[in-house]
């Protein structure tokens, strides 16, 4: 009989409700399931042949127990928990090789894995991070991330997910998604609470790649979780099925995505509906990858300023503009290149609102790092984002920059701007990550008596 072994590991927090409720959601299905194993019945054997026959099969059946010890390990490893937690894996690639599938399955149907994330963050920051509050500095700690996540595989053609955030109290993901049969260029249709498909930043996270908040422009204008339903597709395409023939003798992949989306679930505007695609080309060899991205949406409901965090979690919003408007149409370019353990990325974004006060707005932004270790990122051109390389038993160290600049302007009051300066280091260890952030920022027009302030973050995370 067919069993079922949950894709997890224990963790202990404290008495706090919300850890507390955490610890439970992950403990829930080890409760309510056992797994069950098959004991099969041997026949004594009538000749010598068929004892060799015999003898041959048990250590056969004693291979296939231990190749399915190393397959829990697998599955229990720190790169296939990244793998679980990153939405662009498809669950039923991960341990294949190495899994038997049996006792891994119920009714030979679902296979279920159970996870989640932890982060907490201390930060000081001071002017214009703090622009709302009373006092010009403010420090303090908080959980930055505090994450219950379930993944479940549904036969060969399937997967669902929820991901709930105990923090702010909501469904970040919760779907269910149709998977093509091919693994090189999969089609993907997701139903439910999503990430929009717009711009690198946004879709890769933050999760595994730099231990900052997302760009202000990514923020103010690509920074889109909906509900609604969205169709992936992977190319791969071969020179001679290429318009252009830069990169000789290698395939190229093409992506593209395009979902119909409703009620925003992290933005402050009311968006009523919004239709939003995404198409990217890029390709990898040698630890070198290449990519270039355009994003567009049309949204309505009720946009009524351009404003953003300004990449620090704790800080006050910075609004550059206050449109009142019933529209917004955006579009976002983005590339990137990885070489070694050198990386770099750039987005930049242009938004226009129509209603009753019209507004624009825009802005961009550029990253590089360097490993300071042998390591280095990964690209992944099927589904046109980036993660991080680090993992393994070896400490993973690395130092980061970047500069951006949004800007936000209405037909009443006029416009402002704010830029950004990052720099930063990580430091990533199996499961757990450390970063140091010292961000300064300035806007050109001071808003509530504050243009400029600096801000330092630490930051802790734990993925399982």
């Amino acid at each position: 009989m067919p069993g079922l072994t949950i894709f997890s590991k224990n963790t202990t927090v404290d008495t706090d409700f919300a850890k507390s409720l955490l610890v439970a959601l992950l403990a829930l299905p080890l409760l309510c399931f056992t797994p069950l194993y098959a004991q099969g019945q041997d026949e004594q054997p009538k000749t010598e042949s068929d004892a060799a026959i015999v003898e041959g099969s048990e250590a056969t059946e004693e291979a296939a127990e231990e190749d399915d010890s190393l397959g829990v390990q697998v599955l229990l490893d720190e790169d296939t928990t990244a793998d679980m937690h990153d939405d662009s894996t498809i669950l039923r690639d991960i341990g294949v090789a190495s899994v038997d599938d049996r006792g891994f399955m119920i009714f030979d149907t679902l296979r279920l894995w159970v996870g989640g994330a932890v982060q907490y963050d201390y930060y000081n920051i001071d002017g214009i991070y703090t622009n709302l509050g009373s006092n010009s500095s403010r420090e303090g700690t908080n959980f930055r991330r505090l994450e219950g996540i379930f993944r479940g595989q549904i036969s060969d053609w399937g997967e669902a997910k929820i991901q709930y955030d105990f923090d702010e109290g909501i469904f970040r993901d919760l779907y269910l998604r149709w998977v093509s049969k091919l693994s090189d260029t999969p089609t993907t249709i997701t139903l439910g609470n999503q990430k929009e498909p717009m711009g690198l930043d946004y879709l890769s996270g933050t999760k595994f790649g730099l231990a900052q908040e997302r760009s202000a422009p990514t923020h103010a204008f690509g920074s889109r979780r909906g509900l609604g339903v969205r169709l992936h597709r992977s190319f791969d395409l071969t020179p001679s099925e290429r318009f252009f023939d830069y990169w000789d003798e290698d395939s190229t992949f093409m992506t593209t995505s395009l979902g119909v989306f409703t009620k925003d679930i992290e933005n402050s505007n009311d968006t009523d509906l919004s239709v939003t695609g995404r198409i990217t080309a890029g390709r990898t060899q040698d630890k070198r990858g290449q990519h270039i991205g355009l994003s567009l949406s049309y949204r309505e409901g009720d946009f009524f300023r351009v404003s953003m965090r300004p990449e620090v979690r704790e800080a006050d919003r910075v609004t550059l503009a206050r449109p009142d408007s019933n529209t917004a149409s955006i579009a976002a370019l983005e590339a990137a290149f990885n070489e070694g353990r050198l990386y770099a990325q750039a987005e930049g974004f242009a938004a226009v609102y129509r209603g009753r006060n019209d507004g624009a707005g825009g802005g961009g932004y550029l990253q590089a790092g360097w490993y300071l270790t042998e390591n280095s990122r990964v690209y992944q051109p099927m589904w046109g984002t980036i993660r991080t390389g680090a993992g393994g038993q070896q400490l993973v160290a690395d130092v980061f920059g970047r500069i951006s600049h949004t800007y936000g302007e209405d037909d009443l009051s006029g416009s402002n701007s704010y830029t950004s300066l990052t720099i930063g280091s990580n430091l990533y260890y199996r499961k757990l990550r450390g970063s140091i952030n010292i961000l300064y920022g300035r806007s050109r027009d001071s808003i509530n008596d504050e243009d400029s302030g600096l801000a330092f973050n630490i930051r802790t995370q734990y993925i399982f």
